[in-house]
């Protein structure tokens, strides 16, 4: 399988986890762009999270999710991620890990774009609804921070300080796009922008 396990006696001295940013509701209008699900809420864990990798999801509608750190102290936005949920579906590495302390707070934005699209839409379960997740891979002192989810907005009033540029697309890739497709196999980049290094070779299908 290419996977390899290695055992040790001793517990790592990192804990790694997930913070999974969520809408769990929005009604979402036919033929509008710029629709906006927020979400925010205060990171209550025990030690600094170190933030290294994110994936964003939506469904068809969705064109960028974009993701920030925000320091009531300071009162300065840091963008921790900003993905096209219409490329394939992986984590993305960030260029720098990004440390995010306690008390400091954690937002997202997604955008959706349903020009053409002639009926209304609600986020929801199936793949006719849509989604607004937005998963933040890091690593941790605290072996009880491993899985932490944060739904809608916990302070609205945030929501209208978010920085400008949060609901501009990335720039088109097409390769990004031709894959996700389906149309192509061979070497994929899943550095979102990254120098062009760590290429991931897409699996092989049985029978090819």
């Amino acid at each position: 399988s290419g996977i390899r396990l290695r055992l040790v006696d001793n517990a790592p001295k990192y804990t790694a986890g997930m913070f999974l940013l969520l809408r769990s509701h929005l009604n979402i209008p036919p033929d509008t762009t710029g629709i906006h699900g927020d979400v925010n809420c205060q990171a209550n864990i025990r030690s600094p999270m170190h933030v290294f990798a994110y994936r964003t999801h939506a469904h068809t509608l969705g064109s960028v999710i974009s993701g920030y750190r925000y320091s009531p102290q300071s009162q300065e936005w840091s963008l921790l991620a900003k993905g096209n949920p219409n490329w394939p579906q992986a984590f993305y590495p960030m260029k720098t890990t990004e440390t995010v302390n306690p008390g400091e707070i954690l937002a997202a934005r997604c955008t959706y774009n349903t020009t053409g699209h002639h009926t209304p839409t609600k986020i929801g379960a199936t793949g006719g609804d849509e989604m607004c997740n937005l998963y933040l891979m890091f690593y941790t002192l605290s072996a009880k921070d491993d899985f932490i989810v944060c739904a809608d907005e916990q302070n609205p009033a945030l929501t209208s300080q978010l920085p400008y540029g949060s609901d501009v697309p990335l720039p088109p890739n097409p390769a990004l796009e031709h894959k996700a497709e389906g149309h192509e196999a061979g070497l994929v980049n899943y550095n979102n922008g990254l120098p062009d290094q760590d290429t991931v070779p897409s699996p092989v299908k049985k029978g090819e």
